[in-house]
């Protein structure tokens, strides 16, 4: 366990993720461990093994790791078994099976957006409504990178490392006293730590939150530009979807990433959608038949999906958003849209 009191960058460097979640998140330490130790290593190769099949991601080599935690926290069938569970869940939402039917596919595009769109899935959730978004994307040797997201502003804030997220939300300035959580730290040893979380991600390099800078993570690109399709899902378009569209792609985009569709899953499931939203029906077309070719189940899934919808118009439906609905959302999206985003209807 490590002792808040005298932690330093170098020692939280050295420390595994178990040991942040000991000290601070798990209610009871001793039990933790006994449960991380008794985790079957094949059960956790072959979730990671189903993410890649449906997802077509290749996992970072720490969700193992964090997908071991998991499992020794059960904190989805024993809530109280995190610190603060009632203001904060700790649960990474993946999906790792495919719908049972092309409804449930649809009802899916609701659920994980973000995911499907920049490979960023819920990790956390506090009461406020604000959440945690996790990167599947990590580069090879980087750690698992997570974005909190505001839910008010519609966007993610700079990224941390999930061993910073860790330790820095489960600490407070609150005075320590017995029986209270062990992140009670009382100020100014709240801030000390909150340095010395900066100056372990400093030193790993975490990227800039600049979308636009060279090391900027391809989560954080990849959700600026699809955001405006998160309402449009649930037919309920944002009040800033012009502006949203204004950070989109265009047709010098299309011409570039459509060549590689076939092998991206998360271009592939955009491009299907952005076009069918914006009415552009050739290329939505187009998409479709290379997201047939993809190798992600989820991928080909949606291309047998929004080709339904194309074939059958009057049919269409994304849960409660039925086709008269959906009809209403893509004329507001082709009317919001820049000349380069859509062709003629």
């Amino acid at each position: 366990m490590l002792d808040l009191q005298t932690l330093t960058p170098e020692t939280l460097l050295s420390a595994s993720l178990a040991d942040v979640v000991e000290t601070v998140v798990a209610r009871e330490p001793a039990h933790f461990r006994a449960r991380l130790a008794s985790v079957d290593p094949a059960a956790l190769q072959a979730r990671l093994t189903d993410i890649r099949r449906v997802l077509g991601i290749a996992p970072p080599a720490q969700l193992q790791e964090w997908e071991a935690i998991q499992h020794a926290l059960n904190s989805r069938d024993s809530a109280d078994s995190i610190w603060n569970s009632e203001d904060r869940s700790l649960r990474l939402d993946v999906p790792s099976r495919m719908p049972a039917d092309l409804d449930a596919l649809a009802a899916l595009l609701q659920s994980y957006p973000e995911g499907l769109f920049a490979g960023l899935f819920v990790l956390s959730e506090e009461a406020s409504g604000d959440r945690v978004l996790m990167s599947l994307l990590s580069e090879p040797g980087q750690p698992l990178l997570v974005f909190p997201y505001a839910h008010g502003r519609g966007a993610l804030r700079a990224a941390h490392s999930l061993k910073n997220f860790l330790l820095t939300a489960w600490l407070s300035d609150n005075e320590p006293e017995p029986d209270e959580a062990p992140g009670w730290v009382g100020d100014p040893h709240y801030e000390a730590l909150q340095e010395v979380a900066r100056e372990h991600d400093a030193r790993l390099a975490v990227p800039s939150p600049d979308a636009r800078a060279p090391t900027a993570p391809r989560s954080l690109h990849l959700h600026g530009r699809s955001r405006w399709m998160y309402g449009v899902l649930w037919g309920r378009p944002s009040p800033s979807l012009k502006e949203y569209l204004e950070q989109a792609p265009g047709d010098a985009e299309w011409g570039v990433e459509k060549q590689e569709l076939s092998a991206n899953p998360l271009l592939a499931n955009y491009w299907m959608l952005a076009h069918y939203f914006l009415g552009n029906e050739k290329a939505c077309t187009a998409a479709v038949v290379a997201g047939h070719q993809n190798p992600a189940e989820l991928t080909r899934g949606l291309a047998r999906l929004v080709e339904a919808w194309l074939a059958a118009p009057s049919r269409a439906r994304i849960g409660e958003v039925d086709a008269t609905a959906l009809e209403r959302v893509r004329q507001a999206v082709s009317d919001s849209a820049r000349p380069d985003q859509r062709s003629p209807r």
